[in-house]
């Protein structure tokens, strides 16, 4: 049988079945299967875990972006900077919201965007910037906030300048000692079954600000007001005092919930956040050093400071050396691989009629998009699969 090395995959045990099987054993008793208790105490943890205030969970990653954004109510026609190298859906937020994405390059061995092309695609338009971390490799989130604290200090409040991260490839990473997540003014994760802490699937979004937790909640159950824990209408004259205040609806939302359950495999595997991390990075560390003695192949690289928690390992082939002969022979042997998510972002047939900005050239994303792609470090991967996968390479630049 052909030895199958996948690129993701939540790894759970006894633990994750066993609190997924009385959650719907409380649910059966309750009648209640949406998010309940475990669903409020996996937001705390969450939140204590990055440091910040606030966390409100939602179905995927996409819909948490979507949330984060539409929280931030800017006008429409505003300006967002985003990254080339994307996936679509958070692209897609911006053009959701009636916003104009502004795209900046990334850079090769990075693979995020770099701060200083951030800074020259500001303009007076601009109210956002969505940090992408690729593959849980951070933007110079430092650097980044030191830029738009000072801008903010000379723009007007309805001009102040947002910044969203995009940590749904980096649960665990830090710089400097600081969560990846807590920096921006609001951050985003995944916890699908590829990403590092999952509940199967959903997402979450995390702030200090109450006011754009409370949005978020709003926009995310159905529109509804935030405050539902009090007994009568004492705000809005257009409805009977009498209406019930979770029914009272303020926003033009969405239905993102999850299901308790979700939240109690969730509560499990964040308490395994930090065996998960150090597994991926030996094993990112194995690959660096025995991949590293390839020339044709450009390693990734990451900002001073970062301990970054791997989501894969991401590998560009340098100029004059065609990428796909290596991808097939590594899918061949039973090495998945995947593009770098979007490469040019702009360049997909969805974007053909859609209004962006482009802020200086996109070499790097268009680089990237030919000649990169990422494979596997999975905390699952045993020493014989690493040693399989160096081999594999081995055998390619080595012409067997």
């Amino acid at each position: 049988m052909k030895k199958i090395i996948r690129y993701g995959g939540a790894v759970t045990g006894h633990e994750e079945e066993r609190a997924i099987i009385r959650s719907i054993r409380k649910s059966r008793k309750t009648r209640n299967w949406q998010q309940a208790e475990e669903g409020k105490l996996f937001e705390e943890e969450c939140a204590k875990y990055l440091g910040v205030k606030y966390g409100i969970l939602t179905n995927s990653g996409s819909s948490a972006g979507l949330l984060a954004l539409n929280a931030l109510e800017l006008p429409k026609g505003s300006e967002v900077i985003i990254c080339a190298v994307t996936f679509p859906t958070i692209f897609n937020i911006i053009l959701q919201c009636g916003l104009v994405p502004v795209v900046v390059d990334a850079k090769v061995g990075t693979y995020a965007m770099d701060v200083r092309d951030v800074e020259r695609a500001i303009t007076g338009k601009t109210q956002a910037i969505i940090a992408i971390h690729p593959l849980g490799n951070p933007v110079d989130m430092p650097k980044l906030m030191k830029l738009v604290r000072t801008l903010n200090k000379y723009r007007p409040i309805n001009k102040q300048i947002y910044v969203i991260e995009d940590n749904c490839d980096g649960w665990g990473g830090t710089i400097q000692g600081k969560q990846v997540g807590s920096f921006g003014d609001i951050s985003i994760t995944s916890f699908h079954a590829a990403h590092i802490v999952s509940m199967g699937v959903g997402g979450g979004v995390f702030t200090q600000s109450k006011e754009l937790a409370d949005r978020v909640r709003m926009y995310r159950d159905w529109g509804r007001q935030a405050n539902i824990d009090i007994s009568e209408n004492k705000k809005w004259e257009t409805l009977p005092k009498d209406y019930n205040p979770r029914f009272i609806y303020e926003k033009i939302g969405y239905n993102f919930q999850i299901l308790e359950l979700q939240a109690a495999m969730g509560r499990v595997q964040l308490r395994k956040t930090r065996e998960i991390k150090l597994a991926r990075k030996e094993n990112f560390h194995v690959l660096y050093e025995a991949l590293s003695k390839y020339d044709d192949l450009v390693m990734p690289t990451w900002i001073k400071g970062a301990d970054v928690c791997w989501f894969a390992f991401p590998i560009t082939v340098r100029l004059g050396r065609p990428r796909a002969p290596l991808l097939r022979h590594l899918e061949k042997h039973g090495i998945e691989t995947r593009p770098l998510f979007s490469g040019e972002i702009t360049k997909h047939p969805a974007y053909a009629n859609s209004k962006f900005r482009i802020s200086g050239d996109l070499r790097g994303a268009n680089f990237i998009m030919r000649n990169s792609f990422w494979i596997s470090c999975h905390p699952s991967l045993t020493k014989k699969d690493l040693e399989y996968v160096v081999k594999v390479f081995g055998n390619f630049f080595h012409g067997k």
